[in-house]
């Protein structure tokens, strides 16, 4: 007799399902006549599974029935309109809960492959609706995240088609908890979670490979990735420490990047599939907006599948939005000092935002004997852009951009994956990948005269960063009792991260002799990081989930560098004591290890739609290579300087939240859903590295006068990033609406020691001594005073407070965003309005000084978007865009001060697609 199991569905199999589900997009042609289900995975068949899916729209049961089974259903939720079902109860076999789910509707299924089933509806005289191409409301994918006990976001595919992104950061501007760092001219990616960015932090991914590439810049964005959002079905973001597979040096959280299958585009019976997609600005309206889209081509059957896909993204100059510009303050672009020049630099064009973006990707996957699979994935992203300066001519009362740098980025991926899956002790997965990102970027010179000593004539860098994956893992899941289950997730992770800049550059005259170790900002170095994983998770009778896990990383850093000094020598007695040049080498190899444990614990107190959950954990992270090393001028000129620690401490995390979900169906009509996810979150992390603006270097005698003179460290205070986050979704079918919001709570002070490397000096009196002293043409023995240089014990250890450059100086200002949408005809037509508001962070608006300039500058905006997405036919879908559609004078902030350009304003876009 087989004992009943109750299974709840995984983070991973919900998001197998996620992916699935806009499968449904895709043809699905059955045959006629007495329709046999195709025998599933042995096991699955003999298991019962415990559903509860009370009695409503038969397209909303099934999801129901695919979201708790974990088997993958294509449906048209149009040819199911008007059909209930009389829900289902109790524990059962796959095959017999779907037979009950669809008992009195016209409806017949086929598994056509184990854990895939396609629905056809019937109707009378037995002839069945041929399911074509068609948009399945994809909204319903990312249901899994409001039943998880963990704060997770997912952004579909359906919610990115919403506002075609121009950026990768429009991805996740509506998600809870998540900010990113944008440089309107740089298509590189930098993301925060909760306030927490940079230097692998975060770990961004696309499918799971670790996109390290790092270039200093302003010290806003250390760290992006290149991603081409016509390629990406869905993008996850998992926030806080994990024990899982990713959660190596993580402290942040962890946003994956899923890109399209061949699988998202084929079907049960359908062997072929495709999608074109064509957008571009429509009329002046355009703003900027040139073509862009895609074609995507699959083929696949039970022995294999390829996918191979195209896109190209062009855009330009475009005017920014004008209105409400007094949210903008009264120091932007010297808005007091030339009224004139301001109103240009608000009215015109932004300049030099042409870009480029070309991608390609092929996916080519086998399906062997006893459930197993390999992959092989290759996909290549080349874009080029521009770097601009605002610069204001004061004879004509006009600001212009003065192109200070091109570059050309390409960034390669490719990846190995293998699964296997025979039973419930061995779902194994494995992965070796290796990433590549190579940016040319071509420097103007510095605009210093010739005769100056500064000047620095045009010149060529090369940054590379390569990365090498591997990873192995396994969950293996017992069924204990009737009520009682037990997963298992293990395994290890290691990556290394080689660093090869090189440049062009000749130094100026006066860096020749007083700066040997100019290498730019970004140095040569290795980093290898190791990690072993555990997860133990226990789930009881639907009602109660624990888990605990342990990881232990390791790592390995090594590089050169140097600091050039000037020092008192030691052990000497002198007249006249003069500094001495010195140059601190430094060849280091550096390895440390270190575990960290996570807990959590979800109950659901009564109702069965409410889960309550708390989690704790903590994270590690060792300093990059860019941190501990880097070293030069970071802008080609000037009296600025970044000096490298190599004494750089790792930084610990303690996380904690406390958690709800909610997920009620039928909640005020028949059918509709409402879910909701609200967390409050604490991150406090010690020994957190940022850069220092005001160092003093060995040998100096006085601390506090070298502001521009830069180097990382270690804050002195512990850093906290603390807030609420707030997700609501209800659907009703013919209307829905969402609602994301994050409130941040307190600041942050930043802390160090002047001398970061040590080494303070001072002169003391050592008494007199007899010298030879000429008086007139006679020569005498004298006294003469001397000195000698001690240690200056006051200087080493004075601590100084607020010089921070860095996108952690202010907290993330508070930001949300409100959909609300309609479905008309049969659901085929959707139209909705987004608002888009943040109450800006008001730091440094109507003053401003160096030490300020790193927030970049946060107003106020509300901002509001139109969309209207209409399938013509099941197979071509024509959708339209309005984004800002009151011309708000705003900035998406934490980007790069320096290069600060306004959004666009009043922008109309279309995009035609034709699925096959």
């Amino acid at each position: 007799m087989t004992t009943p199991r109750q299974q709840t569905p995984r983070p991973l199999s919900r998001l197998a399902l996620a992916s699935s589900l806009a499968l449904g997009t895709c043809a699905l042609p059955m045959g006629i006549g007495q329709v046999q289900a195709a025998a599933p995975v042995e096991r699955a068949e003999r298991q019962l599974i415990r559903f509860d899916i009370p009695a409503q729209a038969l397209d909303r049961a099934v999801l129901a029935y695919a979201e708790q089974s974990g088997v993958q259903v294509f449906f048209d939720s149009r040819k199911l309109a008007g059909l209930n079902s009389p829900g289902l109860q109790g524990s059962h076999a796959i095959e017999d809960g779907l037979r009950r789910l669809l008992q009195g509707s016209p409806v017949r299924y086929r598994f056509s492959a184990p854990g895939q089933v396609g629905l056809e509806r019937v109707e009378a005289g037995e002839h069945s609706v041929e399911l074509g191409a068609t948009h399945v409301e994809s909204s319903r994918d990312g249901d899994w995240v409001y039943m998880a006990p963990r704060s997770v976001s997912v952004i579909t595919r359906a919610q990115i088609d919403q506002r075609p992104p121009r950026h990768a950061a429009d991805l996740l501007e509506q998600t809870a908890g998540v900010y990113t760092a944008v440089n309107q001219r740089d298509p590189g990616l930098s993301v925060n979670i909760r306030g927490v960015q940079d230097y692998g932090r975060v770990n961004m991914n696309i499918d799971g490979m670790r996109q390290n590439f790092s270039v200093n810049g302003h010290q806003q964005r250390n760290g992006v990735m290149f991603i081409d959002p016509e390629f990406v079905q869905n993008v996850e973001i998992d926030k806080g420490t994990s024990a899982g597979m990713g959660g190596a040096g993580v402290i942040g959280g962890i946003a994956s990047f899923n890109t399209v299958e061949a699988r998202d585009l084929l079907g049960p019976d359908k062997e072929i599939g495709g999608r074109l997609r064509a957008g571009h600005g429509i009329g002046e309206l355009g703003n900027g907006t040139y073509f862009n889209g895609s074609a995507l081509f699959a083929l696949g059957n039970e022995v294999g599948d390829i996918l191979v896909g195209h896109s190209e993204r062009h855009f330009g100059d475009y005017r920014s939005g004008t209105q409400h510009a007094g949210n903008l303050g009264t120091q932007m672009r010297g808005k007091l000092e030339d009224r004139q020049a301001w109103k240009h630099w608000l009215n015109g064009e932004v300049g030099a935002m042409d870009s480029v973006t070309r991608s390609q990707i092929f996916k080519l996957g086998l399906n062997l004997p006893d459930t197993q699979r390999l992959q092989f994935s290759y996909f290549e992203t080349d874009t080029d852009s521009k770097d601009a300066w605002t610069v204001k001519d004061a004879g004509s009362h006009e600001y212009y951009y003065r192109v200070t740098g091109s570059n050309d980025i390409n960034a390669r991926n490719a990846a190995l994956d293998y699964s296997l899956n025979p039973s419930d002790l061995v779902d194994f997965k494995a992965k070796l990948y290796y990433v590549t990102t190579r940016q040319d970027r071509w420097n103007a010179d510095n605009a210093a005269s010739a005769t100056s000593g500064n000047r620095v004539e045009g010149y060529s860098d090369r940054y590379q960063t390569d990365t090498w994956g591997l990873q192995v893992q396994n969950t293996s899941r017992w069924q204990l009792f009737k009520a009682d289950s037990l997963t298992f997730n293990y395994g290890s992770e290691m990556f290394q991260d080689r660093f090869r800049p090189s440049t062009e550059r000749v130094a100026a005259a006066n860096e020749t002799e007083s700066l040997p170790y100019v290498q730019g900002a970004n140095p040569t170095g290795k980093r290898v990081m190791a990690s072993l994983f555990g997860n133990l998770s226990y789930e009881h009778d639907d009602w109660l989930t624990v888990d605990a896990g342990l990881r232990y990383d390791r790592y390995r850093l090594t590089g050169k560098t140097g600091v050039t000094t000037w020092l008192y020598p030691e052990g000497i007695t002198e007249t006249n004591l003069r500094r001495q040049r010195t140059d601190l080498l430094f060849d280091q190899e550096r390895e440390e290890g270190r575990f960290s444990p996570t807990f959590g614990i979800a109950v659901k107190p009564g109702p069965d739609w409410l889960q309550l959950y708390t989690r704790w954990g903590r994270g590690w992270r060792p300093p990059a290579v860019t941190e501990a090393y880097m070293s030069g001028r970071p802008h080609g000129g000037g009296n600025e300087m970044v000096y490298p620690n190599p004494f750089l401490q790792a930084e610990q995390s303690h996380n904690w939240e406390l958690g709800l979900n909610i997920f009620k169906q039928s909640l005020l009509r028949d059918g509709d859903r409402f879910a909701a996810k609200v967390a409050y979150f604490d991150t406090r992390i010690d020994h957190f590295s940022f850069l220092d603006t005001n160092v003093s270097l060995p040998g100096s005698s006085v601390s506090g006068i070298a502001l521009g003179r830069s180097a990382y460290q270690n804050n002195l205070q512990a850093t906290r990033f603390r807030g609420v986050e707030y997700s609501l979704d209800y659907d009703a079918g013919d209307y829905y609406g969402q609602l994301s919001y994050t409130h941040m709570i307190g600041s942050n002070d930043f802390c160090s020691n002047q001398f970061y490397l040590g080494g303070a000096q001072q002169l003391v009196s050592a008494g007199t001594v007899l010298r030879p002293v000429r008086v007139g043409s006679r020569i005498l023995m004298l006294p003469v005073r001397v000195s000698r240089a001690e240690a200056n014990a006051t200087e080493n250890n004075r601590v100084s407070c607020g010089d921070i450059m860095g996108n952690a100086a202010y907290m993330p200002a508070d930001r949300g965003a409100l959909t609300l949408g309609m479905r008309f005809l049969e659901r085929t037509l959707d139209v909705g309005m987004r608002l888009r508001y943040s109450e800006g962070n008001g730091k440094n608006l109507d003053t401003h000084g160096y030490s300020q300039i790193d927030q970049a500058m946060w107003p106020k905006y509300k901002v509001y978007d139109l969309y209207a997405s209409y399938w013509m036919t099941p197979s071509l879908n024509l959708a339209l865009s309005l984004e800002n559609a009151t011309d708000e004078a705003y900035f998406v902030a934490m980007g790069d001060a320096n290069n600060l350009s306004l959004a666009r304003g009043r922008t109309l876009s279309g995009m035609l697609e034709y699925r096959f």
